[in-house]
């Protein structure tokens, strides 16, 4: 059975090209690995759920030791391979300058998935709301990783936190546990319809997080009646 991906067209507002257009994928929600193991199950997987749960858990745990022990890795979905980032300017670690990245490719179980898949347009999107970028404004990256109790910059559209609602605000969802940690108003340092700046809860406990902003803005004088929301693309990584 083939793939079939759901999006909208929009204008790229990145640029002044006005046939410049992009695609946004329809996300469809956040699966986590308990989600997947459900969907094995429901599809007549004779092993439990919590042994299935264990063993992934332990593969996760025992790549994750390999990859940044000097192997490169290869789990047919994906292809990784440690990195260390950073200029050196003498023969020492400075981990004030240098990191250790995992560099990830597409393996060939997922190249066959994408090449299965085929894409469905729905129609222009005229105002959409989304993250097109995130950056940690201490350390300049741009994986999704954060660091807790600093700055993160949000680039996008339509992203000014405004509105009657409650839902209406940005919040981190702990992919583990579901826990939803939403920011107090004065956590948004700034708050404009192209840029965001957060600073992101000290208390958020280290693991992966989905993070999205519900608003009511609609770019003209009035709000919209209902809120909208848009995720980033990538979980986000807090360690």
């Amino acid at each position: 059975m083939k793939n079939v991906l759901k999006a909208w067209i929009r204008k790229n507002l990145l640029t002044e090209d006005p046939s410049d257009y992009l695609a946004s994928v329809v996300v469809n929600g956040s699966v986590t690995m308990q989600d997947i193991v459900r969907e094995l199950v429901n599809e007549g997987m004779e092993v439990k759920s919590e042994t299935a749960v264990d063993i992934l858990t332990r593969f996760n745990r025992k790549t994750a030791e390999l990859v940044t022990s000097g192997y490169n890795v290869n789990t047919g979905l994906v292809y990784m391979r440690p990195v260390i980032k950073g200029a050196f300017y003498g023969k020492t670690w400075d981990p004030n300058v240098h990191s250790v990245y995992v560099s990830i490719n597409q393996g060939a179980d997922l190249r066959e998935a994408i090449a299965e898949t085929s894409v469905e347009i729905l129609g222009e999107l005229s105002d959409p709301i989304e993250i097109l970028s995130l950056t940690d404004t201490t350390t300049g990256k741009t994986d999704g990783s954060l660091t807790k109790g600093r700055n993160a910059e949000l680039k996008g559209s339509f992203l000014k936190v405004t509105g009657d609602k409650p839902e209406c605000g940005i919040t981190f969802r702990n992919l583990t546990t579901q826990a939803i940690t939403k920011l107090a108003d004065g956590d948004i340092v700034l708050n404009e319809p192209s840029r965001l700046l957060i600073y992101v809860p000290a208390e958020l406990a280290a693991g992966e997080y989905e993070l999205a902003v519900t608003t009511q803005y609609s770019g003209g004088g009035r709000n919209l009646t209902t809120a909208r929301s848009t995720s980033y693309a990538t979980p986000i990584i807090i360690s």
